[in-house]
């Protein structure tokens, strides 16, 4: 079977991470951790958003409330984009 979810701890040494960061995250709300055993998981599926907070913070300096704000505006965007297609389909329906 193969594994869901990496240890923070894991993590945290191969990516040279603080988990500070991670609990911080998580504290917010941003991301989602899974404890088994007493040591915090993150699932793979979540990965991806991970690595963009790490690369916002550390590489762009961006604090943890930014990162919520950009997170949230990034929701917004793709909202906006899925409603815009929607939108475009039903314009080709009634044109046709």
């Amino acid at each position: 079977m193969e594994t869901e979810f990496i240890t923070i701890t894991d993590y945290c040494i191969n990516y040279n991470i603080e988990p500070t960061f991670i609990n911080l995250l998580e504290e917010s709300g941003i991301i989602t951790l899974t404890i088994i055993n007493t040591e915090k998981y993150i699932s793979l599926t979540q990965l991806n958003e991970l690595e963009k907070y790490v690369h916002f913070h550390y590489d762009l300096q961006i604090n943890i409330e930014g990162i919520d704000a950009i997170r949230h505006l990034l929701q917004k965007v793709s909202q906006m984009q899925e409603e815009i297609r929607d939108l475009k389909k039903q314009l080709r329906l009634h044109e046709s």
